[in-house]
């Protein structure tokens, strides 16, 4: 009896809800997609200081851009959505990032398509 009422307590009265969670606690592959949801905000609303502050937020003491920069790499490196890497590629150049590996993918730049 008292089993049933612990989980109807638990499960149904009460149930845990998480709320304003930290990325930098998400499984990897997570991180990597709020990463590309982050770029992918950032070329809808341009809001960069956002953008900057979601970033940071990716992980622990100041690594965000660190991470950020490293995801951005990866995403070309597997040669995934070109829209995709556009994206990333922008928001890390107007964070400050650079890369030869940037310049297939900035508007205008080198030898893109």
């Amino acid at each position: 009896m008292g089993l049933g009422l612990g989980l109807y307590l638990g499960w149904v009265a009460w149930p845990t809800e998480f709320t304003d969670a930290a990325p930098q606690i998400l499984q990897e592959q997570y991180r990597k997609d709020y990463a590309l949801m982050i770029a992918t905000t950032y070329a809808l609303d341009g809001d960069l200081r956002s953008a900057e502050r979601r970033v940071n937020s990716l992980a622990g003491e100041g690594n965000g851009r660190s991470y950020f920069f490293a995801v951005t790499l990866d995403t070309i490196l597997r040669n995934e959505d070109e829209e995709a890497m556009r994206q990333m590629v922008r928001l890390a150049v107007d964070l400050g990032l650079d890369s030869p590996a940037f310049t297939r993918y900035l508007a205008g730049g080198g030898n893109g398509p």
